[in-house]
């Protein structure tokens, strides 16, 4: 918080596995899983999302990455081939500065950490337990509203019709 205090407008490639961990998810995802986070009145911590690419990575604790695995496999997410991946030791990411950033900076705060929710000079960090079990509890409710595109729908009607008999 000091470093981003005096200079504000500076971004930062940081290692991962140091200070936090990052979960990389779609934004859309990150951003129910947030608001279900604040109905339950738990802890929302520093988030990022790469606009170019439409993906959010949300700040937990270090050690986080290590124990993922068995974090979702206490979830009951659905479709395991869509769990967010969790980055510790060995990797970076990129950090905006507090101040508002530029426009077409590939790198913004989805929520930016704030001196009110800090630990002396560290902000307080998204739990990584509760994290998981709103972003399947957000994966849910996002395939339960999804609308499905018209290429998708024509290949259920297709595979629902019934087979004509065949002549021989």
């Amino acid at each position: 918080m000091t470093a981003w205090r005096r200079t504000p407008d500076f971004p930062r490639r940081l290692p991962t596995g140091i200070t936090f961990d990052v979960v990389l998810a779609t934004t859309a995802l990150v951003e129910m899983a947030y608001g279900i986070l604040r109905q339950y009145e738990q802890t929302v911590g520093p988030a990022v999302r790469f606009t170019n690419l439409a993906t959010a990575a949300v700040l937990v604790p270090p050690g986080t990455a290590a124990r993922w695995g068995n974090l979702v496999a206490g979830t009951s997410w659905l479709d395991r081939s869509a769990v967010p991946a969790c980055l510790g030791a060995g990797h970076a990411v990129r950090i905006p500065g507090l101040a508002p950033s530029a426009q077409g900076d590939p790198v913004d705060w989805l929520e930016a950490p704030s001196a009110e929710s800090a630990i002396g000079d560290a902000p307080l960090l998204t739990a990584p337990v509760q994290l998981v079990r709103c972003l399947a509890e957000a994966r849910s409710l996002l395939a339960s509203s999804d609308v499905r595109s018209p290429l998708s729908r024509a290949v259920s009607a297709v595979r629902a019709a019934p087979l004509a008999p065949q002549r021989a």
